[in-house]
């Protein structure tokens, strides 16, 4: 006997079966024990009241049409809202892979759980599969819970003809779950559409790094190198350099220059960010760049900053495709509440550097730099615009004596201008 739960108090599923009508004893069997007599005693109950294989007709109202593809994935996820889908678990891949039927239209799916990645399974040339550390203990972890389960789903992206999405179950999320008992790790590029709070997520993560649990067991945690008072401060921004930097006088009166931390500011089309031999381009040159710092300029001049030292990335000397780079102070820059990186992001001024899932040296921010990211996209703001790039008409006279003194008298007739 098969039984629903940790011991024989459970549900019987031999007997659920039989009274649903689902399945019939087996012929030749006599009821001469007390399982047999319940079994029979079921059955005839599910022929009086006709359920499941004794209903009348054909039964075909009961056969399902599967739907095993889906021709625009992004579309129907699109079309789904963001709200719960009732759905059943057919099929773990692997912890955070599943195969999962959609209800009421049967639309069978293959769901990636947003925002975390379980070890997988490597496939061998020979056909044969090797796990990675932990991997047949996630997909455990994942089956025993949620397999043949009736779930909701909230899809939420979609990715090489797979959804990312988020599986809702009356006892948690399985993706807080899975990430807190350490048999996965976040996954930066789709945690910026999970849509139930990605710092749940993160913090779900530490706890699991802290205590080393399963694909942590070798974690080591970051020495911090900076005081408090040296990690937040307040400053009065004197200066914009570019899309990401700024200067700002400290209260004692020092400068210190400041890159906004995990942004990338526009540049040119097809030019690495450390070529070292690129030209320097007028900012107006480059598409977006004129538009970034201007907006950092009437935001942020002369006025009072709250700047989040995140960190510090040490100076590094020039190789033969690499300049050098000086050290650099990392920080989220907000005023007003406004995280100012965010803001140049979310309105495709900035885009969000990648690192690799062991880097930490990253925005405090982080998450919502993506979240930011993705809205820009979506919404084809900026530089994910598909209009033509603006272009700006400007007279350069810097450096130029003669030209110089032709502009004199007219700036001069102008009197006070805007700059």
């Amino acid at each position: 006997m098969v039984y629903l739960g940790k011991d024989t108090a459970g549900e019987n599923i031999a007997e659920s079966l039989v009274a649903e009508g689902l399945a019939c004893r087996r012929e030749g069997i006599r009821a001469n024990n007390p399982e047999q007599s319940r079994l029979a005693e079921l059955e005839e109950q599910a022929k009086t009241a006709k359920k499941g294989m004794w209903s009348e007709g054909t039964g075909s109202h009961t056969l399902r049409d599967l739907k095993y593809t889906i021709e625009n994935p992004r579309h129907f996820v699109d079309s789904m809202h963001q709200k719960p889908v009732n759905a059943i678990i057919e099929h773990v891949r692997d912890g955070s892979v599943v195969r999962a039927l959609l209800l009421p239209d049967y639309y069978l799916v293959t769901v990636m759980l947003s925002g975390i990645k379980c070890p997988t399974f490597k496939r061998e040339a020979d056909g044969t599969e090797t796990p990675e550390p932990f991997a047949a203990e996630a997909k455990f972890f994942t089956e025993s819970r949620l397999l043949q389960r009736d779930v909701q789903i909230v899809l939420e992206s979609c990715h090489n003809q797979n959804v990312l999405g988020t599986i809702l179950h009356p006892n948690g999320n399985i993706t807080e779950l899975l990430l807190k008992e350490g048999f996965a790790r976040c996954v930066d590029w789709s945690m910026a559409v999970y849509t139930r709070g990605a710092e749940k997520l993160r913090a779900a993560e530490r706890y699991a790094k802290e205590h080393k649990l399963r694909i942590w067991r070798d974690y080591v945690a970051p020495t911090a190198n900076l005081d408090q008072k040296e990690k937040q401060f307040q400053a009065k921004v004197v200066q914009v350099l570019n899309a990401d930097a700024i200067v700002v006088k400290l209260s004692s009166g020092d400068y210190r220059t400041i890159h906004l931390s995990s942004i990338r500011p526009p540049r040119l089309e097809g030019e690495g960010p450390q070529d070292k031999n690129r030209k320097l381009r007028p900012l107006y040159d480059i598409p977006y760049m004129f538009e970034a710092r201007e907006f950092l300029r009437r935001k942020l001049i002369g006025k009072k900053v709250s700047v989040t030292v995140d960190y510090i990335r040490p100076a590094s000397g020039a190789t033969d495709t690499v300049p050098a780079f000086s050290e650099r102070t990392c920080a989220t820059v907000t005023i007003g509440g406004i995280n100012i990186a965010e803001a140049l992001v979310s309105k495709g001024l900035a885009t969000v550097i990648r690192y690799r899932q062991d880097d930490d040296q990253r925005s405090s921010h982080y998450d919502e730099l993506l979240a930011a990211e993705a809205r820009a996209v979506k919404n084809g703001k900026g530089l994910h615009s598909k209009k033509e790039v603006p272009i700006h008409r400007v007279a350069d006279i810097s450096g130029d004596t003669q030209k110089a003194k032709q502009f004199l008298p007219f700036l001069q007739r102008a009197g006070r201008s805007e700059a």
